[in-house]
Order: C-alpha cells, then structure tokens, then sequence
C-alpha cells in the first residue's frame, strides 16, 4: 500500500482533516492514518490543541470509506483500540518506540488486523525480542525508517537486511525531507511505503519538515505506482519490438 500519514496535522481540527481526505481521495494513495497519542501527551497544555475525539474519527473513517481508501491509526493510546474496532480500523501502526509495549501490541494482535511495527527508534535488541514474540503473526509488519531528515541516516538498505533476518514483510517510512527516498526506496521492495503529508497555509504543523505538500501528494503517489510497475517481477519475457512497431 501508498499511505499517506496525516498524523497530527489536522492540528486538532475535525475540519482539516476532512480536508485532507477530499484531497486524497483522487490520489494513488490506498490509505490514510491520523495518530492517536497516549493520553499523557494531550495533558501537557501546548500538545492539548492536537486533540481530536471519538466522534471526530468517526467522520474520518465514513470519509475514508466513501473515498475509496483505508483507515489506518497510529495507535499510542490502548484504551483506544476498543472504540476503534467498533467503528472500523482497517489497520494499526505501532509508533516511535512502543515497540516495547507488550499490552499495546498484544492489544491490537487481539483484532487480527495489520500491524504496521515502527523501528525508528528501536535498538536491535528490541527488534529481536518483539519479533522472537510476535514474528510468527502474518499480521506484523516491521516499518523501516529513520529519524532524521537527511539523506546519509536512510540506510535503505535495511529494508532488504531486516527482510532476510525475520523472514517478514518490511515496509519503508520516510522522514527525510526529499521525496527521492521513497521512489528509490521501490527497489527493496517494501511491503507499503508511508509518507507524511502536510495541508496549506500553516508553518507549524507538528509533523511539518519531513511531510509532502498535500497539492504534491497526487503527483508522488502517481509516480510511486507507475515506477513500483516499472521495476516488474525480474522474469524476461519474449516480447514484441514495440519500438520498431512505433517508427
């Protein structure tokens, strides 16, 4: 899948994010995730204004669903889960570092829905130990990605060497200011690729230096889909000279 993260851009704000969907329903993106911190987050009184409530996720799913698109929540949050499988979560993605909170993953493995497993800030050693639990679970999907925004902290290489030392499905999250990472990131074969987005008119948007402009995301998840078609399967195949066909 292309997702296209809103995080807390919406800036507390059911509206804008409504915004966001209208937009990205005539993209290539196939899904779409708002984040959810834990509650300790919004009781600090210059993070409150992020806030958005049960009722407003509510609206987003129904406009998610009409758009076409999956609905994903970056879930810190466990009381959460229950009120969000009610309404109809398609899938979950675990962040930063909580890949260390066994009663929030064990939480959302209950749902059987996809996992998508952050490791930005995950030590090796973390990796190990989750996946000696939890690896076996088809729903898992470990997440590539680095915190920083510049281009020699990628390491995409990761994507493939975590793909051969769990034998699992690794997906890539950029946060590197240039949109070049994700097109070159099509040649480890990620199992989704997360991006960012950010709306118009606003410089401080929490999650504002590594995300797209969302009049550009049209234009990224386009090209996303044509190249991930272009890179093929690795199998020749006899075919017709259509360039002499076209002389």
């Amino acid at each position: 899948m292309i997702i296209a993260e809103i995080g807390l851009n919406h800036m507390g704000s059911l509206e804008m994010g409504l915004e966001y969907v209208d937009v990205l329903k005539d993209t290539d993106v196939d899904g779409i995730t708002f984040q959810i911190r834990e509650k300790e987050y919004y009781e600090r009184e210059e993070k409150s204004m992020f806030k958005l409530y049960e009722e407003d996720y509510y609206a987003l799913r129904v406009q998610i669903k009409k758009a076409g698109k999956k609905f994903g929540i970056a879930i810190a949050d466990v009381d959460y889960i229950d009120y969000l499988e009610n309404i109809g979560v398609d899938f979950y993605k675990i962040i930063r570092n909580d890949i260390t909170n066994e009663e929030l993953t064990e939480k959302l493995i209950s749902t059987g829905k996809k996992i998508i497993v952050s490791t930005g800030l995950s030590s090796d050693e973390d990796i190990d130990l989750f996946m000696e639990k939890y690896g076996k679970n088809d729903n898992i999907v470990l997440n590539h990605t680095q915190l920083s925004y510049d281009f020699a902290d990628c390491n995409l290489s990761a994507i493939n060497k975590l793909q051969e030392k769990y034998n699992c499905k690794v997906s890539y999250g950029s946060h590197c200011e240039n949109s070049l990472t994700l097109y070159m990131s099509l040649c480890y074969e990620p199992s989704d690729i997360l991006f960012y987005v950010k709306g118009r008119g606003i410089e401080n948007y929490p999650d504002s230096k590594h995300a797209i402009n969302l009049d550009a995301v049209r234009f990224v998840s386009s090209n996303l889909k044509n190249l991930k078609g272009a890179i093929g399967t690795g199998v020749k195949q006899k075919m017709i000279n259509k360039i002499e066909e076209n002389k």
